[in-house]
C-alpha cells in the first residue's frame, strides 16, 4: 500500500494509533463510522502494506534516569567508506543514540543522544573520539534545554 492509496478512514485510524497504539478497535470503529471488524481489517492491511511498520512504547526518559540530551554533529573522513559504514552500524546499537541521521551541509551525521548527566556525556564523547580516531574530522555538540515536540508527539493527518 502506498501513502497515496490511504483514504480518509485509514488516515483517521493512523492518527488515532499514533496517539495511542492501544486504542480499542471498537472506539476506532465508532469514531470512523465503521464496524470493529472493518477497523481490524484496515489495520491488518496497513500493516501488510508497510504503512504501519511496528508498535512501540513511548518512554519517559527522565523516569529511567536520562535527563541530559545533546545534538552531536560529526564530520567524518569520506576517504574510508568501510570504516564509516562500520561506525554507523555501531551507532545503531549504541544505547545513548536516540536518533542518527545522514545530513547535508557542513556536517555528515547528526546524533540525538541521551545521558544521565553532563559528565556521562563528557566521558562518552572522549571515548567516541578515541574509538573513531582520525576518521572523525570534527564534531560540534549542543545541549538540548527542552523538547517542545518529539517524534512521539507527531500525529499524521492531525
Amino acid at each position: 500500500m502506498k501513502a497515496n492509496e490511504t483514504d480518509e478512514i485509514d488516515r483517521k485510524i493512523l492518527a488515532a494509533l499514533a496517539q495511542d497504539a492501544n486504542v480499542p478497535h471498537q472506539r476506532l470503529a465508532e469514531a470512523c463510522g465503521i464496524t470493529r471488524q472493518t477497523v481490524s481489517a484496515r489495520i491488518k492491511g496497513l500493516e501488510r502494506g508497510g504503512v504501519i511498520r511496528k508498535y512501540r512504547a513511548a518512554i519517559d526518559y527522565e523516569r529511567i534516569g536520562l535527563r541530559s540530551f545533546f545534538v552531536l554533529f560529526l564530520k567524518l573522513d569520506a576517504a574510508d567508506p568501510p570504516a564509516t559504514d562500520a561506525f554507523i552500524r555501531e551507532l545503531k546499537a549504541d544505547p545513548h543514540v536516540l536518533m542518527d541521521a545522514s545530513i547535508t551541509g557542513e556536517w555528515d551525521v547528526m546524533l540525538l543522544l541521551a545521558f544521565r548527566d553532563v559528565r556521562e556525556y563528557e566521558s562518552y564523547i572522549s571515548q567516541l573520539r578515541r574509538q573513531v580516531g582520525p576518521a572523525l574530522k570534527d564534531s560540534k555538540s549542543h545541549v538540548i534545554l527542552n523538547f517542545y515536540k518529539t517524534p512521539d508527539d507527531w500525529v499524521p493527518f492531525g
